[in-house]
């Protein structure tokens, strides 16, 4: 790690062009990527036509220079992309999902450099018919629970990476995962529930995010943060690559689980019904029980829990349907917390969420 810094800005393309004529990087031409709300990224192209992403960290949203955002999740993006992927290539050495690959960091600057991974990512590709959304889901399954189960034992430290200190976390990640538990009062509130059982689900689940410490968590687990590449000359098979890592924690595995289900229901219920929610479920708690780390009912519980907050707030806060529409979403994300919360398992296995999962599913129910 270099702890050179720039007193070029690297928030523009010329200020990135100083700095990697600074640094005796040979490079043709700079483009400021768009789409993302938190940080810098540019695609840089090498004088031998080779690409990278350089993504930098200013201590505020690019999106919204007011909201103030610690750059540390930039050292914590690094720290884990150091460790993680000779980890999970051990766990998984055939498999077409990948964390990114990291190049370099200068943590003075928060200049993170990594592998292109390409410009279209898993929501977008997802209505594509060339994606076969069985296999990708099953492969991302797989990637998920060998990160979720190799990692039970790795350190987040930034001050020693050897110390095996489980404790050390990400106080970035903890405090910005919270805030859907944080504002369900109010999506609640504006669609004729009540807002205290928002307050109850805040205090009672989301307060458990900040000791939760099973393993390491990508923290963004979604089709967003999941870049798809086809290999022409492969029959058009398939690569994935896993990014954003800047909110990765020590958590529970039932949260980047739900997220990503979220995100899958979403995709499923708006983009094309392609049954990409259940085969993520079914596979991930498959190869959790092939691990021998199966989950039980207090993990579905949670999952639900993380899932139905996602379903009842966020499109209440991100475009995907009209008001009608959204009023559904929340109705359905009420429903599974009502359930959660009651250990009303049979209303839960009917549910949105898990009504359509296969026999994987009959050895969940048996782990208490």
């Amino acid at each position: 790690m270099t702890t050179r810094s720039s007193a070029a800005p690297l928030t523009t393309e010329s200020g990135l062009a100083a700095y990697l004529t600074n640094q005796s990087v040979p490079y043709t031409s700079i483009t400021l990527l768009t789409g993302g709300t938190a940080n810098y990224v540019f695609r840089v192209t090498l004088s031998n036509n080779k690409t990278l992403i350089y993504k930098h960290a200013e201590p505020y949203l690019s999106s919204s220079t007011s909201f103030a955002f610690d750059p540390t999740r930039m050292d914590y993006e690094n720290r884990v992309l150091e460790i993680l992927p000779p980890l999970l290539h051990a766990q998984l050495p055939e498999s077409k999902v990948h964390a990114v690959s990291r190049n370099s960091y200068d943590q003075a600057a928060k200049l993170l450099c990594i592998e292109d991974g390409g410009d279209r990512n898993l929501k977008v590709a997802y209505e594509d018919p060339e994606l076969d959304v069985e296999i990708v889901g099953k492969e991302l399954a797989k990637w998920a629970a060998a990160l979720h189960t190799c990692s039970t034992g790795t350190s987040l430290s930034l001050t020693d990476a050897e110390s095996g200190d489980l404790k050390a976390n990400n106080p970035v990640g903890i405090h910005i995962y919270r805030h859907s538990y944080r504002g369900l009062h109010t999506a609640l509130s504006e669609y004729g529930y009540d807002a205290e059982f928002g307050g109850y689900i805040n205090e009672q689940y989301g307060s458990l995010l900040a000791t939760d410490n099973e393993c390491v968590c990508h923290g963004d687990l979604w089709p967003g943060n999941v870049l798809v590449k086809f290999d022409k000359d492969a029959e058009s098979e398939v690569q994935l690559t896993i990014v954003d890592w800047e909110m990765t924690r020590r958590g529970t595995s039932a949260t980047d689980v739900a997220q990503f289900a979220a995100e899958a229901f979403l995709l499923d219920r708006f983009w094309g019904g392609r049954g990409f929610l259940p085969v993520f479920l079914d596979a991930y708690v498959e190869a959790r029980h092939e691990r021998g780390v199966s989950v039980g009912k207090e993990w579905v519980r949670r999952m639900a829990v993380h899932w139905a907050v996602h379903i009842a707030y966020w499109p209440t806060r991100v475009e995907w349907v009209d008001r009608e529409g959204r009023q559904k979403l929340v109705d359905i994300g009420v429903k599974v917390l009502k359930a959660a919360v009651d250990d009303d398992w049979e209303k839960l296995k009917v549910s949105e969420l898990l009504k359509d999962v296969g026999e994987s599913w009959t050895k969940v129910w048996e782990n208490d």
